[in-house]
């Protein structure tokens, strides 16, 4: 019976760590929202000649984090927002490093 109270426990806990790490991230993303949009022409687009994450990558992060604090199992519900981020811009940032660990956070604790 301790067996199954300690891994109710320790899943508990996991879920935990991935609802604050959900949020730590929305927190960040509106942060970067209510940023004045940067001035990109469409040859800094095209050459992906930016060093911020797209605004509408951040909206999709965001409406998919949302879910992913709601659902909180891998199985149910996978993210794909790192995707876009892989070949979009430079992700060299904190908010980029800071949505990956979020999705690998999520991945191994639910």
């Amino acid at each position: 019976m301790k067996i199954r109270w300690g891994k109710i426990s320790k899943r508990k806990k996991n879920l935990e760590k991935v609802i604050q790490q959900c949020q730590k991230t929305l927190d960040k993303i509106e942060e970067e929202l209510a940023k004045p949009e940067p001035k990109l022409t469409p040859y800094d687009i095209e050459m992906r000649n930016f060093d911020e994450v797209p605004r509408g990558i951040l909206k999709e992060a965001k409406r998919q984090i949302k879910i992913m604090m709601e659902v909180l199992d891998k199985n149910e519900y996978m993210p794909d927002y790192t995707y876009p981020l892989i070949d979009s811009y430079s992700f060299d940032t904190e908010l980029s490093h800071l949505l990956f660990e979020t999705e690998s956070i999520y991945k191994i604790c639910t």
